[in-house]
């Protein structure tokens, strides 16, 4: 018999009304069969706000390395030894050439991604206006960008250059964010998200599972970002890189991964929820599950400094579980 309490839960949800908290920790504390039906009913209310339809995206890493944060997840920190390779910002030429590729594979935007803690001079917003302008003009694929804390003169300037969408990850908790950073605050983080909407901006924003945090931080941090009204929410699930504070740190279990795309589902019921980094390690064979447990996007292709998958074994497993790829 299927747990009534989920269903009750869900019914909220499916009405698109606000669950309380307590209702959260009950679904993200569920450890035993019962979370095949959370997944159930998750997967209802994806169909409710979304129907059968998925989008997909891309991200391009458009300067990478050397940044002052320490950042505990990331191999672009100056402050740590990892392999990852350093370069400086790419001309906006090859940014539009990465995002025609993008387009042609079936991606519905590109994400420009910048290395450090914000743009570090006007010659560089300068170039990155251009790329975005550029792929404005020549493609139908939408330019995002990832660009570390904004001002608001910046973010009116990228509006103005045809941004469409800013990503600016709150990573975590406010209460666990000092573990994962102590070199700029998460008031910063939220500070650049709400300066981000008032420029026009979409906002994309989620966070890393896995770091160590407890169920109360995932939590409050889905609830932080109803409360900030994000348009999107990626879910990444941490890959532990070698030469960083959390290189030992074990991944999260397909099923715990599960859990948290589901949990989220409840609680913003009607947003685009994107799976991003970490879902090949962390949900191994259970990659295609994550529509299921409420997911409505993914990324696709490699990611910053890590490998993804083949962006064709990505595009069969939509057209197996028959869902609709959605175009720009």
């Amino acid at each position: 018999m299927m747990n009534s309490t989920i269903k009750n839960i869900a019914d909220q949800s499916l009405q698109n009304k606000p669950i309380g908290r307590d209702d959260a920790s009950y679904l993200m504390n569920i450890d035993s069969d019962e979370i095949y039906d959370m997944f159930y009913w998750a997967n209802r209310i994806r169909l409710k706000y979304f129907g059968n339809c998925v989008s997909t995206c891309s991200i391009m890493s458009a300067k990478q390395g050397l940044c002052t944060e320490d950042c505990s997840f990331c191999s672009q920190s100056a402050r740590y030894h990892t392999s990852t390779n350093v370069f400086p910002l790419v001309d906006p030429d090859r940014i539009l050439n990465v995002a025609k590729s993008a387009e042609q594979t079936g991606s519905g935007s590109i994400g420009i991604v910048t290395s450090g803690y914000r743009i570090n001079s006007s010659c560089e917003l300068a170039d990155i206006s251009r790329a975005i302008k550029s792929i404005a003009e020549n493609t139908c694929i939408h330019p995002h960008g990832s660009f570390g804390i904004l001002t608001r003169e910046t973010a009116q300037y990228l509006a103005k250059s045809g941004l469409k969408r800013i990503n600016h990850n709150l990573e975590t908790s406010e209460r666990y964010f000092p573990h994962v950073c102590s070199t700029h605050t998460f008031v910063e983080r939220v500070s650049t998200i709400r300066i981000a909407k008032e420029a026009g901006l979409e906002v994309c924003s989620g966070a890393i599972f896995g770091m160590g945090e407890e169920t109360e931080d995932r939590i409050d941090l889905l609830f932080t970002l109803k409360h900030l009204d994000v348009d999107v929410i990626p879910l990444n699930f941490l890959c532990p890189i070698p030469g960083t504070p959390l290189e030992d740190t074990a991944l999260l279990t397909p099923l715990e991964v599960l859990k948290i795309i589901s949990v989220c589902r409840f609680v913003l019921p009607d947003k685009e929820i994107k799976i991003a980094g970490g879902r090949e390690k962390n949900l191994r064979d259970l990659q295609s599950w994550m529509f299921y447990a409420g997911a409505s996007s993914t990324m696709i292709g490699n990611y910053l400094t890590t490998e993804g998958r083949g962006i064709e074994n990505d595009l069969q497993m939509i057209k197996d579980l028959k869902l609709e790829l959605k175009r720009s």
